[in-house]
């Protein structure tokens, strides 16, 4: 399929430089000897040369991109950790898959929707001052939320953020802490059952 794109496309040039070119011949009206024929043949074959050289790069380089793409959405899409970016509003512009399955909704559900929604009420406050404090401070911040979504337990998680480049998002990781969090609360209950009473 794409050979024979490529191949009208290719026709289709063609046939507009011919037309170019009968129109330049027309209005020149030269006549030209057999030697600058020649001539005129002979640079007309380089530059066919150059361009199917060039063609050859242009190819090479188009692979080059493809192939960076997909190692980055690899990166991206199936690294064990979120990555998300938000608007100063909060909300969600571009997500990873962790970072949904997190949430647990569809990725498409999920942009331009606010992540403010998903945090808890009582850790609201926190995620407000986080994102407020990364667009202001230009550096990086983070904080500890819990998330609420529909058919999950709530989940602990860890945000670092940092803005962007066009100071218009704030690139942001989300780290599930939930488990760290259970055993530190194990950990405090544990050692006020061990602690000593006072007489």
């Amino acid at each position: 399929m794409k050979n024979n794109e490529s191949q009208d496309r290719s026709d289709k040039l063609r046939q507009r430089a011919e037309k170019l070119l009968k129109k330049k011949l027309s209005k020149s009206n030269m006549k030209l000897s057999e030697e600058e024929m020649e001539k005129l043949i002979y640079e007309l074959e380089v530059h066919q040369i150059e361009l199917e050289l060039q063609n050859e790069e242009l190819k090479s380089a188009q692979a080059k991109a493809n192939s960076y793409t997909e190692r980055y959405q690899e990166l991206y899409d199936f690294a064990p950790i979120g990555y998300l970016s938000l608007s100063k509003e909060g909300a969600i512009m571009e997500i990873n898959l962790c970072a949904t399955q997190m949430l647990n909704k569809e990725r498409t559900r999920l942009q331009n929707s606010l992540l403010g929604f998903f945090v808890s009420e009582e850790t609201k406050p926190i995620f407000n001052h986080f994102l407020w404090n990364v667009f202001t401070s230009g550096s990086k911040v983070s904080c500890e939320v819990t998330l609420n979504t529909e058919s999950k337990r709530p989940i602990n998680v860890c945000l670092i953020g940092i803005i962007s480049s066009n100071q218009e998002q704030c690139l942001v990781t989300l780290s599930d802490i939930t488990d760290q969090k259970r055993a530190e609360e194990e950990l405090k209950k544990w050692a006020t059952l061990f602690q000593p009473k006072s007489n």
